[in-house]
């Protein structure tokens, strides 16, 4: 299959989600593949729930670490209203969004001051922002896995099972078989991730 050069990804989320680790194991698992991977990250008071987004390029060649706006092919969005902001700025109508429906409400939300927008809403928004939307509770698949922090590790495994990527399954499978804490929970989360996503294809 032949895949735009570069390839952008971007991963939107918040602090504490695991952004930071999914960013590197798809950048190692296109490195192992031959690629040159730029990655760029910004963070927002990531210790306190703040926004945290990466951006992962993938080349045949030397490319900067920033995709430019409305370029990603691919937005992998940790958190729904994270991924409807992030895809404002970066998608376009021929990308796709895989999301995590699983929300995270901010300390505004908790104590009554502002009102989070309802589910089905949030994913409306998203559908006019890109071509495919693929949808999932990343969280409650890491729960079935054995632990819900692993959510992460489960929106990897659907970024694997898309098959949109210049990376596949069994190269990414290699690279989170080499994280030692909860290996075994950690693998389970990923073939989690592919398979709900392949339901969906």
């Amino acid at each position: 299959m032949k895949y735009d050069d570069p390839f952008n990804i971007v991963i939107a989320g918040v602090g504490g989600q695991g952004n930071v680790l999914s960013s590197r194991l798809v950048a190692d698992a296109a490195i192992a593949k031959g690629y040159f991977v730029a990655i760029g990250e910004t963070y927002g008071a990531a210790q306190r729930g703040g926004s945290v987004m990466s951006h992962i390029r993938i080349s045949k060649h030397d490319v900067g670490p920033l995709i430019p706006q409305h370029s990603a092919h691919l937005l992998l969005g940790f958190e729904p209203i994270e991924a409807l902001r992030v895809g404002a700025k970066f998608l376009n109508p021929s990308s796709t969004a895989i999301v995590n429906m699983h929300p995270v409400y901010p300390i505004e939300v908790l104590t009554g001051q502002l009102e989070y927008p309802s589910i089905n809403e949030v994913e409306k928004r998203l559908r006019t922002l890109c071509s495919k939307i693929y949808t999932l509770d990343a969280v409650d698949l890491a729960q079935q896995a054995g632990d819900p922090l692993v959510m992460n590790t489960v929106m990897v495994g659907a970024l694997a099972g898309a098959h949109i990527t210049p990376v596949d399954v069994i190269v990414l499978e290699q690279e989170i078989a080499k994280i030692r804490r909860l290996k075994d929970v950690n693998l389970t989360a990923f073939n989690l991730g592919v398979d709900a996503i392949k339901k969906n294809l």
